[in-house]
């Protein structure tokens, strides 16, 4: 009896660790995208188990470090159609990514706030 208990406990163990590695596949949330692609909490959050993230004076430091600088992000987001906007082309300063980028929420069009562009955020 025992023996069955155990084999249906690790089935359903088993389904929802192929659930979870779905949904982060899935992309809903950028964390669920780094988790997909194997990178640990401790990628962007410190290593003291809270919620903050890794961060410099002005809020970048966390995600610059895996993928660069605005003029390095701006360069790889460039459209090929010249009547789209690059969202990473701003004037507004250089904003701390999280402005738009949330993490475990849905993304932001801060640019939206006053523009009528309507790019997706992840």
């Amino acid at each position: 009896m025992k023996f069955f208990q155990r084999l249906t406990a690790a089935i359903c163990i088993g389904l929802m660790g192929a659930s979870v590695s779905v949904n982060a596949a899935e992309g809903k949330f950028l964390a669920d995208r780094h988790v997909a692609k194997g990178l640990p909490c401790t990628s962007c959050h410190v290593k003291d188990g809270s919620a903050e993230l890794k961060i410099d004076d002005q809020k970048h430091e966390a995600c610059v470090g895996c993928h660069g600088w605005y003029d390095a992000v701006s360069k790889r987001t460039q459209p090929k159609n010249p009547e789209e906007v690059n969202p990473h082309s701003q004037h507004d300063g250089n904003l701390p990514c999280t402005e738009c980028h949330k993490g475990h929420k849905p993304g932001v069009n801060y640019c939206g706030e006053c523009h009528m562009y309507t790019f997706k955020v992840p």
